[in-house]
């Protein structure tokens, strides 16, 4: 059985890329509310190392069966092995949060991913940050601490473990940029995998706990659910312009306080929504000013979402 991009329609280019992305947009919440199922259960090392090992079969079975093997050639494995490192601090830390904080908290948190490229896209890669970005940059950051609320009651550690796993994350995307002229979507998504396998897998051998059938499904279903927000991702940059889709992402921000309440039944605060409303509103200042400063229709931009993490679409 072969695994192919979604094709929705021929008709309506924009209207399937919009699509896609709003499914990759549920995939991944649907993704964290698996991982937050199987950390009930399962330790965090665990979960991590059920989480990548499925991702990375499934992710190579794609690549296998598209005939995309050619694509793994590298020059740079240690670039990779830098990016695989940064996976694993993303996946730790921002599962560690998932753990320990409403789910929509940690979600409205990872937003702050984009900011965080775009305030070091300056200092390591020499692209220029103009004031308007960087005042989105401030308002955005205002945001997330809105969201934390330090000083105003007792925060929990968790919150700062999460802003830790965007800067990993925003890692991931700056490196991106750096490799995509040489390396393949498909490379910097399944190399990436490999170091949180292994060093996850080796935590996890003290506390290893046998998955009952039901644990199996799910952590299998984390796995599928990472592969299809890819295949969505890839499908929706193919079909319209980022300018266009990128605004759809933050659909995400529906679907994590539904699923927070509909499993867990927390009610986002005031303070969360009013934190998500800032950070996406200064996500698409910086997605309007990079749009108008490069003056291409379709430029890509490193969004929490892009399980390839900022890398230029595959045709499907």
């Amino acid at each position: 059985m072969t695994i192919r991009l979604p094709q929705l329609s021929n008709t309506a280019p924009a209207a399937v890329g919009i699509a896609c992305m709003c499914a990759a947009a549920f995939c991944m919440v649907a993704l964290d509310v698996a991982v937050r199922t199987l950390l009930e259960d399962y330790a965090l090392a665990q979960v991590v190392m059920l989480r990548s090992a499925f991702a990375l079969v499934l992710v190579f079975l794609l690549i296998w069966q598209r005939r995309r093997m050619p694509a793994l050639r590298t020059r740079r494995a240690g670039w990779h092995v830098f990016r695989s490192l940064l996976m694993t601090g993303s996946m730790f830390t921002f599962y560690y949060a998932l753990k320990h904080l409403p789910l929509a908290d940690v979600i409205v948190i990872a937003y702050a991913a984009p900011l965080i490229v775009t305030a070091l896209s300056r200092p390591l890669l020499g692209e220029p940050v103009g004031p308007w970005r960087w005042g989105a940059v401030l308002l955005g950051f205002v945001g997330v601490l809105i969201v934390v609320r330090p000083g105003v009651s007792a925060v929990h550690p968790a919150a700062f473990v999460a802003l830790a796993g965007a800067a990993f994350y925003s890692g991931l995307a700056l490196t991106a940029r750096k490799l995509s002229p040489t390396e393949s979507p498909w490379s910097l998504s399944l190399y990436s995998f490999i170091v949180p396998s292994l060093v996850a897998g080796a935590f996890s051998i003290p506390t290893w706990i046998m998955p009952d059938p039901i644990g199996w499904v799910v952590a299998a279903l984390s796995g599928a659910l990472g592969a299809a927000a890819f295949l969505f991702i890839n499908a929706a940059y193919a079909r319209a312009p980022a300018a266009l889709i990128v605004p759809f992402e933050y659909t995400g921000l529906i679907w994590a306080p539904a699923a927070g309440y509909a499993f867990w039944h927390e009610v986002p605060g005031w303070n969360t929504w009013l934190g998500a409303a800032i950070i996406v509103a200064s996500g698409l200042i910086i997605l309007f000013r990079e749009t108008r400063t490069r003056h291409v229709p379709d430029v890509e931009l490193e969004f929490p979402l892009q399980e390839a993490v900022g890398t230029r679409s595959d045709p499907p």
